[in-house]
């Protein structure tokens, strides 16, 4: 089961940036794609986690936050890879270094953000749960950008 939610992760992640880079007045297709992701994702880390209902108690508050908080980030990853579908076939040297100063932007909110939440998260848990979130939530990112990657074209 973890194993096919693991391989099955990647395919919802591209629907959903391909239904947001065509949704113009499907806004209710795309929150149930991003639903729909959650609901999995949340499913693949309970099944890796297996936390005592102590554990429980503490940990899915701060996922849900955690979770919350990166979402925003992903919206600006999404809204980066839009921008640059828009002009790839053409872009311009100032557009491309606008691009990579953006991405190298979300990169470090991104790892600011996963700083502030490990030292949430180790406030209230032990040190090898907290890890072992972490290397799951890198891995299903790892998973994700992997996958993306093949879609996105190299620039001209």
């Amino acid at each position: 089961m973890k194993k096919t939610a693991l391989l099955l992760l990647p395919l919802f992640f591209s629907v959903l940036i391909l239904q947001k880079a065509n949704a113009q007045d499907s806004k209710s297709e795309l929150e149930l794609t991003r639903s729909a992701l959650q609901t999995m994702k949340q499913d693949v880390v309970t099944q890796v986690m297996n936390l005592s209902d102590d554990q429980s108690e503490k940990f899915w508050p701060l996922y849900k936050e955690y979770q919350a908080a990166k979402a925003g980030l992903n919206d600006k990853s999404i809204k980066l890879i839009e921008d640059y579908a828009k002009v790839y076939d053409s872009i311009t040297d100032e557009q491309a270094n606008a691009l990579v100063r953006q991405f190298q932007s979300i990169q470090k909110q991104q790892l600011s953000l996963e700083n502030k939440y490990i030292k949430k998260f180790q406030k209230q848990l032990p040190g090898k749960v907290v890890a072992k979130y972490f290397q799951t939530e890198n891995k299903l990112d790892a998973i994700a950008r992997y996958d993306l990657a093949g879609s996105i074209p190299l620039v001209k």
